[in-house]
């Protein structure tokens, strides 16, 4: 298939969000390269210990260690090799002479590694928007919404000494007060027992795109080492009446384990919502990524 007649029906084989970081973070290590490049050769050359033969393939070898990164994450992220075959095209330049510089480095330095560079914002700022993205699974993770995007950089090791059995000591208060920061909510929404939700804004973004979100939020109130549904209100109608809300992304929170019977449960009920023709997702927050999440956040008590 010609580039020039891709259409918003081609799907991208990760999500939009994945694929522009995996690209960015390749660019970066392009920008990276050429100085890391030039300061070494600089310094060879200084203390005349230069060796063309031996040095110039080392630095060949650098640029094509890249260039294979480059190949693995393009032919991940898109359907075709349209856009891996852009960046590592073969090209020819111009004889140039770089004063003070041996030519076969300056090549690298000068002329190599910016015309990758270039192809690569090419497919980032381009063609990349040529592709839809992914559909959105029922169920979510935290790394999925643009919104938490800080906790992408938060593993689960960061945030163990917080953790007892699967459990941060968090009030229910303090959680939905870190959410309401978090989301840029402009007031905190006060408990009650009725209540339809515990939280709901739509300033949550998802996929580039604002999306109405309601959340049942469990602190540590819940003394239980597992929330079930029978911890959800009488026979789980606090989800029920989460379900009742007009959003799109529905989210449970609990400070420790949620029981799997919760989760089928939610899901069950998002599967009925999108067989209507709703836009419905859903997102399933424990213990450990409610402790990322603020960690990200520098949200967790000292």
């Amino acid at each position: 298939m010609a580039l020039a007649g891709l259409e918003v029906a081609v799907r991208l084989t990760v999500s939009k969000v994945s694929a522009e970081e995996s690209i960015l973070r390749l660019l970066n290590r392009g920008y990276q390269l050429a100085p890391e490049m030039y300061g070494d050769y600089v310094t060879w050359r200084e203390s005349e210990t230069f060796d063309k033969e031996h040095d110039v393939a080392r630095y060949r070898a650098s640029v094509n260690r890249w260039l294979d990164e480059i190949q693995h994450a393009l032919g991940d992220i898109f359907p075709t090799d349209s856009e891996a075959n852009l960046v590592s095209e073969m090209f020819s330049v111009s004889a140039s002479s770089y004063r003070n510089m041996d030519d076969d480095v300056g090549d690298l330095v000068y002329e190599r590694i910016p015309v990758y560079i270039e192809r690569l914002h090419r497919v980032l700022d381009t063609h990349l928007r040529r592709y839809s993205d992914l559909p959105l699974r029922e169920r979510l993770v935290v790394e999925d919404v643009d919104s938490f995007v800080k906790v992408r950089d938060v593993n689960r090791s960061m945030v163990a000494d917080y953790l007892r059995r699967g459990r941060v000591e968090l009030t229910e208060d303090e959680v939905q007060m870190a959410f309401e920061a978090i989301l840029d909510v402009p007031f905190h929404k006060k408990d009650w027992g009725g209540e339809v939700n515990d939280l709901y804004t739509a300033n949550l973004v998802l996929n580039g795109a604002r999306r109405s979100r309601a959340f049942l939020l469990k602190g540590n109130g819940l003394k239980k080492a597992e929330m079930t549904i029978g911890d959800c209100g009488k026979n789980g109608d606090q989800i029920v009446r989460l379900f009742q809300s007009p959003a799109e992304v529905f989210v449970i929170q609990y400070v420790g384990p949620i029981a799997e019977a919760v989760v089928h449960d939610v899901h069950g009920k998002t599967v009925a919502r999108r067989t209507e023709g709703a836009n419905a997702n859903y997102l399933v927050i424990d213990g450990q990524d409610t402790a990322r999440l603020l960690y990200a956040h520098d949200m967790l008590p000292k």
